[in-house]
């Protein structure tokens, strides 16, 4: 249904297109000095009109106004070092260094597993830091849930990577060995963490 929806959005975005494009060349035919007078078969180039040309797009709304940044930053560059120091989290998951998590979670570095729980994000969001908080309740749902196996942690250097995933753990729903690479996979950009079976 969703995508049917999106397809007639679509369509009538382009019916509109034309409409408006059937309206300028109208606008055109009358505006024209005789009837013998040649007539544009294709759209002439906006930067070959002269103001106000009858065949000149609208000009967009608050177009010309001004980029302004916050704070009063005058350059594109100042204000990325703005931005990092203000979302600088608090460590990452690549500052976990145990090799069993005090609930029981033994970690594999530079691994994913290939049974991810695709759109399965109860912990954290985009944008969310890292924090021991976080990573305690991805534990805590994980042991919760008889389905989850294992947690995956981003530990890449992406920055735009790192908005979506540092604070936004991954939860696998199928056994795993790492050792023999049964339900794993390698990737430098992550960390995983499969659940110690309780005995």
């Amino acid at each position: 249904a969703a995508a049917d929806l999106l397809r007639a959005v679509a369509q009538a975005e382009r019916f509109e297109a034309a409409l408006l494009e059937c309206r300028k060349s109208l606008k055109v035919c009358e505006a024209s000095p005789g009837e013998g007078a040649e007539k544009p078969s294709t759209p002439v180039r906006s930067s070959l009109l002269a103001p106000g040309a009858l065949e000149a797009p609208e000009w967009p709304e608050n177009y010309g106004d001004l980029l302004r940044f916050p704070f009063g930053i005058a350059d594109m560059k100042t204000l990325k070092e703005v931005a990092r120091e203000l979302w600088s989290p608090s460590g990452s998951a690549a500052d976990l260094l145990e090799e069993v998590s005090d609930r029981g979670f033994r970690q594999h570095k530079g691994m994913r597993c290939t049974s991810e729980m695709v759109g399965v994000h109860p912990i954290g969001g985009v944008g969310t830091r890292w924090s021991a908080q976080l990573w305690a309740d991805a534990q805590d749902w994980c042991l919760a849930n008889s389905g989850c196996t294992g947690i995956m942690l981003y530990v890449g250097s992406n920055s735009m990577h790192c908005n979506f995933w540092c604070g936004r753990p991954q939860f696998c729903s199928d056994s795993m060995q790492p050792d023999t690479t049964a339900g794993v996979e390698e990737s430098g950009d992550w960390n995983l963490w499969v659940k110690e079976p309780t005995e």
